[in-house]
């Protein structure tokens, strides 16, 4: 279709601009980054330099539905770190206007996503500037609307879930797609496995996934839209060790539930939660599933708040005998010192590369994106149209994506291929994207291939095998040496 499959431009200097609407003038060379990408693939060739240039019109037309789904996990603790964890609206800004234009005023846009259960969804908004975008385009007769599909939310207390968030809000509707022996989950490593979601129900998620059943909810938004741009923000992870084009779309599944982030247990227990333990500590860790899994699971409403109070004098105490005594503070993840103390290592709740599970969910939601259609059946390509515009002028590197490390890059990227454009850009840090058993898993399936055909270009020009962008990234705990090029035999 394209002689270019994806473009990816660099500027030092290219920073967030502050005020919404975040319109085109200068200094915002956040739009002109994203503008220069479009013309990078020639997109709407015939019309590049003219005033009727529109270069989404090759993939919509007027009246029809196009989702735009940006990253918005969760809401950071420090303020300043929220445009280093979620796509900032100002990436998202040029294409609104390009999508606007392409529809001639004939239909609608939706910008939304299913963020984290926990996260707040009004603070998020109000924090980057969202809300006050979408205000101002609505003011301007723009069709656009921004919208949580999140269909599970809840509260949470020291990384523990306490509660479900009551809301006189409609629920977003979802469509079940089920996968069945196509899932990458129906695998027979898995016939034994006790599935583990974003939160406690863990009954949920084995209803949701066994030796039977492999199924999504997935947003009706996303499977009715003719055309969905996903913009994704680049940044580590702590259970995938990346996060971009890929795993962006754990997003389109509006309930957290149908998730599995692990297989519970260490890998000498059969599970990938963590690595090997030793015996002594594989009794504890026993015990302690059975509890999560048959108490737990049944009783976290009610047991949520008990156990945040609970727990938390046990630190304490345990921190007296330590002498590393200190307030509780709100960022203490209990959940992950009891299961660290149990286990006897420091890796809790599948945060390394030896989490196989959360890939496949991953591989598993983009197979839905490329190949379902309207009522979540497979097919070979859906009719849908997608696109990529990849935020990476500021991202979270270390601990991401809820305590992440900032750093400003000046990177945009965008494309046809969420593959391509994830493996590129590691690429071009000098990371190999083999070394990531996301990648390395996708790079086996065709249809992740698809539309992937077409010379890549960063800064304009073809890349070459030497290229390399003058970053060095700085991995998640326990990742380290997936992220340095020089620990590589």
């Amino acid at each position: 279709m394209y002689n270019h499959c994806l473009a990816i431009r660099h500027n030092n200097l290219a920073g967030y601009p502050q005020i919404p609407p975040f319109d085109p003038e200068e200094p915002n060379l956040v739009y002109k980054a994203v503008r220069q990408c479009l013309l990078d693939l020639e997109m709407d060739v015939n019309h590049i330099n003219t005033k009727d240039w529109s270069p989404f019109s090759d993939i919509i037309q007027p009246g029809n539905t196009v989702v735009i789904k940006p990253n918005l996990v969760l809401h950071t603790a420090d303020k300043s770190l929220q445009e280093y964890t979620t796509t900032h609206p100002s990436v998202i800004r040029p294409i609104i206007d390009y999508v606007w234009k392409a529809l001639k005023g004939e239909g609608k846009i939706i910008v939304g996503d299913a963020c984290s259960a926990e996260a707040d969804f009004d603070e998020i908004i109000s924090r980057n500037g969202f809300k006050s975008m979408i205000d101002i385009l609505r003011l301007r007769e723009v069709n656009v609307e921004l919208r949580d599909f999140r269909a599970l939310k809840v509260t949470t207390a020291n990384g523990i879930w306490t509660d479900d968030v009551k809301t006189n809000d409609v629920n977003p509707e979802s469509q079940i797609v089920a996968l069945g022996t196509e899932s990458q989950l129906a695998d027979k490593k898995y016939s034994k496995a006790i599935f583990h979601g974003a939160g406690y129900d863990i009954k949920s998620t084995n209803h949701h996934h066994n030796n039977k059943v492999h199924e999504y909810s997935v947003s009706k938004d996303i499977l009715n839209a003719d055309v969905v741009i996903s913009v994704p923000k680049f940044k580590t992870h702590r259970k995938a060790g990346i996060t971009c084009c890929l795993k962006n779309l754990v997003g389109i599944n509006t309930d957290k539930n149908y998730l599995p982030h692990f297989a519970m247990g260490s890998i000498n227990m059969g599970g990938d939660e963590m690595p090997e333990i030793k015996t002594g500590n594989v009794f504890l860790l026993r015990s302690y599933n059975w509890v999560r899994e048959n108490i737990i699971a049944h009783t976290w409403k009610t047991l949520g708040k008990p156990a945040v109070a609970i727990l938390g004098l046990l630190k304490k105490n345990h921190d007296k005998h330590s002498k590393t005594t200190g307030e509780l503070s709100k960022d203490v993840d209990l959940a992950k010192w009891l299961h660290c103390k149990l286990s006897g290592q420091e890796i809790a709740a599948g945060a390394w590369p030896g989490n196989e599970t959360i890939c496949r969910m991953i591989l598993d939601l983009n197979r839905i994106f490329l190949c379902c259609d309207r009522d979540g059946k497979l097919k070979e390509k859906t009719d849908r149209k997608f696109f990529y515009v990849v935020d990476a002028i500021g991202i979270g590197m270390g601990n991401g994506p809820t305590h992440p490390s900032p750093v400003n890059t000046g990177l945009v990227a965008a494309g046809w291929n969420g593959l391509s454009i994830d493996t590129q850009l590691l690429t071009l840090m000098n990371i190999d994207p083999e070394q990531f058993t996301l990648y390395s898993m996708a790079r086996k399936k065709d249809w992740m291939k698809i539309d992937s055909q077409g010379d890549c270009l960063y800064n304009g020009k073809i890349v070459e095998t030497t290229d390399r962008i003058p970053l060095k990234l700085i991995g998640p705990d326990n990742w380290e040496s997936k992220f340095d090029p020089e620990s590589r035999e």
